[in-house]
């Protein structure tokens, strides 16, 4: 039941917390208000945690939570794209893991944590890559720019 209050209000904040994490100045100069929406994002943030730890541990909980969330970060500048990427990403180290570790003799946990880690190197250096060759959507800084 916490779990889909959880989600409901993440849908409810979606926009207004995507502004103000863009661009808290602006997102306050509009009107928005950036530190209730942070503030509830984090009470949000625990709960989940709360809730995720107490069915498969804190080591699954950050390699599930941060690691696909950081490299779908490193591959695409759209937050709604970060969104969709890091669900594949965690879901697919998980169904990986369960699968690896059928045939082992060592739990879930690590298989997934693995998994989870491999693909945050792997788009590490898709990222790398594509920042190399400009193709990565990100505005480059003035310094940053090679002079012609």
């Amino acid at each position: 039941m916490a779990a889909v209050v959880v989600m409901i209000a993440l849908v409810a904040i979606w926009r207004p917390l995507t502004f103000a994490s863009v661009d808290p100045d602006v997102a306050s100069a509009r009107g928005v208000p950036v530190r209730a929406l942070a503030i509830g994002f984090m009470l949000l943030l625990g709960v989940s945690v709360a809730l995720s730890i107490q069915i498969v541990g804190a080591l699954l909980v950050l390699a599930l939570l941060i690691t696909p969330a950081a490299a779908a970060m490193r591959v695409t500048s759209s937050p709604r794209l970060v969104v969709v990427l890091s669900v594949v990403f965690a879901v697919t180290a998980t169904v990986g893991g369960i699968l690896l570790a059928l045939g082992g003799r060592i739990p879930i946990s690590p298989y997934v944590t693995t998994l989870s880690f491999l693909i945050y190197v792997v788009c590490r250096v898709i990222g790398g890559v594509r920042a190399k060759r400009g193709l990565n959507g990100r505005v480059l800084s003035e310094s940053a720019v090679p002079a012609a």
